[in-house]
């Protein structure tokens, strides 16, 4: 393996600023695209295509043909999430840094650097052991609309006998894992209006509403101290794990003051007490706040009572809670909650349902021993905190869904500092790499395709 080679490669793509939420950055992601593209190009895919949007394509690939062999659909994404704040970066987001056997920019483990150990995994191969499709696209970060659309026009795409998805992490170093269920997403703006204009804090200070105060108290209603999200209804189709899965979970090299120290970095966790910290991150939905807006925050000093504040909020979503049932729910409180002198509403940005994936197809046992070989250790089943809103999608012509990836705890996914350790990238090139060639090896010993037992994830 050409080490040097293959960072010189991932520092080009890295390098790119493809923040998808931001329009400014718009063809930075045609950018991102291009460079995908040209790498399906250089391992001999034909029907390279840029899908759905001329600046955040899908980009789709056939891999070159493998007559009996299985057909496996690989998912990623090129875009990220935005730097910001700039000043907490110790080295520029977009000026990929090697120090300590990391490397450090956005994108480096979300998902830019997975996407880059996937493709690379094929170009290691002598020759394709499997049928290759791709859907690589440039809005995960921002809800995949331009995915979306496309597969509700043409869902044949996600045609294959097994998908795989890295965009995940290790439960623990040395701890690989395959994920059983992600979280949904709802993504709102919360707004709240008090008055026609902003007033003059002397002349109206102490009997005029503020739009901040409102605001800050009704997210306060929204949820409470304890952390406990004040929603009715919202909690009723929230079932616990079941006592085995407890049980794993406790098993798992997971240690609560290593996670608050090394990982959230803070002075206490918060949440609902009565359940542990894994609970809390994988098995029950969350209520969090993002940034207020309104006012002043310029330089100096300005002194006005704001007539209008928002706050973008988002909730994670769990096992049998819709999207759709959800954000009634959220209007519904907001409504509810709010001064009658006070004017509430709610945008919805995006969101997607949860998704839960049966692990017992043939494909897991051989990424499994793919992992077991490389690295000393099969993977482990593991729930995740985050979302991913197309799984459901990419599971609905059939395919079983493999959620895993190469990624750490640490890597500090969506803030400042984002890295991915360089071994993890090396070790992780090897596992595919194997577990490609056990996917194709195994259908042709079955005499059949890994289509004869498919078991699609559900959205729930």
């Amino acid at each position: 393996m050409d080490q040097e080679r293959l960072l010189r490669e991932l520092t080009e793509f890295l390098r790119i600023p493809s923040v998808s939420t931001l329009p400014a950055h718009n063809q930075d992601c045609r950018a991102a695209a291009e460079w995908v593209a040209a790498e399906l190009r250089r391992l001999g895919c034909r029907d390279v295509e840029f899908l759905g949007s001329d600046t955040h394509p899908v980009v789709s690939g056939k891999g070159p043909e493998v007559p009996g062999a299985p057909t496996l659909l690989i998912y990623g994404h090129y875009d990220v999430q935005p730097p910001d704040p700039l000043h907490e970066w110790i080295r520029p987001p977009f000026e990929p840094t090697v120090s300590g056997g990391k490397i450090y920019a956005r994108g480096s483990a979300d998902d830019k650097g997975q996407v880059f150990c996937l493709l690379k995994a094929i170009a290691a191969a002598p020759r394709p052991p499997v049928n290759f499709r791709f859907l690589i696209e440039g809005e995960e970060e921002y809800g995949s609309k331009v995915l979306f659309d496309l597969l509700k026009r043409e869902p044949q795409r996600v045609r294959a006998d097994v998908a795989l998805v890295a965009d995940m992490s290790y439960v623990a170093p040395g701890w690989p894992a395959v994920f059983t269920t992600l979280r949904g997403l709802c993504y709102a703006e919360i707004t709240v209006r008090t008055s026609k204009t902003d007033l003059h804090s002397g002349e109206y200070g102490g009997a005029a509403p503020n739009a901040h105060e409102e605001l800050c108290r009704l997210l306060t209603r929204l949820k409470g101290a304890d952390g406990k999200i004040n929603i009715p209804g919202f909690y009723g189709p929230v079932q616990r794990p079941s006592k085995a899965e407890l049980a794993a979970w406790k098993k798992l090299p997971f240690k609560e003051k290593d996670f608050l120290q090394k990982r959230v970095q803070a002075k206490a966790l918060v949440g609902l007490k009565k359940y542990s910290v894994l609970e809390r991150l994988w098995a029950l939905p969350t209520f969090e706040i993002h940034g207020i807006l309104g006012g002043f925050t310029g330089e100096g000093a300005k002194t006005v009572i704001p007539a209008e504040a928002t706050a973008k909020v988002s909730m994670r979503l769990v096992p049998n809670q819709k999207l759709g049932t959800v954000e009634r729910q959220l209007a519904a409180a907001v409504k509810r909650l709010a001064p009658k002198y006070v004017t509430a509403s709610v945008r919805f940005l995006h969101g997607a349902d949860p998704a839960q994936i049966a692990v017992d197809h043939p494909a897991f046992k051989l990424l499994g021993q793919a992992f077991k070989e490389v690295t000393g250790r099969a993977s482990v089943p593991a729930r995740a905190g985050g979302s991913i809103p197309v799984v459901p999608a990419l599971a609905s012509e059939g395919a079983p869904v493999i959620l895993t990836g190469i990624g750490l705890p640490d890597d500090r996914l969506h803030a400042p500092n984002e890295k991915l350790d360089l071994k993890q990238l090396w070790d992780g090139i090897e596992v595919f790499q194997r577990f490609y060639e056990l996917l194709g090896a195994g259908s042709q010993e079955s005499g059949a395709g890994a289509a004869g037992s498919r078991r699609p994830a559900r959205a729930s």
